[in-house]
């Protein structure tokens, strides 16, 4: 979560292969398949601070005693879904019901993980708790650097994407592959904005899926961290529709450090230049 978005600031902030350890507990208060209790992963008994986004969860999933919580729009056995804080009608965060940090968890990149993302995006929709109101949807999850992350229980936030970014990935469409083994070397430079409203050219690796079926944090894994070395901590996501050609999505993957060609912008760990809030 990051600065976009007023709860993270309120609060002190495979479809891929099975893991080769046994089979993660059920170390949340949904009861399904969580991962097993980690440094990386976090503890279910992680409080306060940096970990109010898990005390919420519990509150809301009634596994935690707490004043009532009107964020609380949809509870399941997997997630639950929040309004973001800022009061706006395309502000909204999906949080898993197991104990996850975040996105350096390697437990979201295996089979036993939901689809977070498709989740996401069908909470987003019209007649949905997590319904955003604006132009177009946007989908993101920023890395697990301090500095961006307020919250270290995984989130995706539900938001508009701002006025302009689709426009440019329009004009990029005919260079923006559909071939998850490009997708590392698939980098557009995008124009965003800050918090501020100022304008923040940033580099971001992009991919176009036909659906949300397929788990995001799997294919990031498999094409981008893997052959690069990279480590997921460091990566942002972004899903936002594809308004050309047979529609589908596009995925954007950024980090600091990015290699982008001379001239062009450097990556980032935030998705808050994508993405509108308030």
């Amino acid at each position: 979560m990051g600065p976009g978005s007023a709860l993270a600031d309120a609060v002190p902030a495979d479809e891929g292969q099975a893991p080769e350890s046994p089979p993660p507990a059920a170390g949340g208060p949904g009861g399904s398949p969580c991962p097993t209790p980690s440094s990386l992963c976090g503890y279910p008994s992680d409080t306060g601070g940096r970990y109010d986004l898990w005390d919420r969860v519990q509150v809301c999933e009634g596994t935690k005693a707490g004043p009532p919580f009107p964020q609380s729009l949809r509870t399941t056995s997997t997630y639950v879904v929040l309004n973001g804080g800022t009061g706006s009608s395309h502000d909204f965060l999906l949080v898993p019901s197991c104990r996850i940090t975040g996105i350096e968890c390697p437990f979201i990149a295996t089979s036993n993980a939901p689809n977070y993302w498709l989740e996401a995006w069908n909470n987003a929709q019209p007649g949905q708790p997590g319904h955003v109101v604006y132009p177009h949807i946007g989908l993101g999850i920023n890395s697990a650097d301090p500095m961006i992350r307020q919250q270290d229980q995984l989130h995706i936030h539900l938001a508009g994407i701002h006025s302009g970014i689709q426009t440019q990935l329009n004009n990029h469409d005919s260079t923006i592959t559909n071939d998850p083994s490009r997708w590392r070397n698939q980098i557009v430079p995008i124009w965003g904005l800050t918090s501020t409203g100022a304008p923040a050219p940033r580099s971001y690796r992009v991919l176009h899926v036909a659906n949300l079926n397929e788990n995001l944090f799997t294919l990031l894994r498999d094409s981008v961290v893997r052959p690069t070395g990279a480590t997921m901590a460091a990566q942002i996501l972004a899903v936002t529709p594809r308004l050309v050609g047979v529609g589908g999505f596009y995925v954007l993957n950024s980090e600091p450090g990015l290699p982008v060609p001379p001239g062009q912008p450097g990556g980032t760990g935030t998705a808050d230049f994508l993405l509108a809030y308030a």
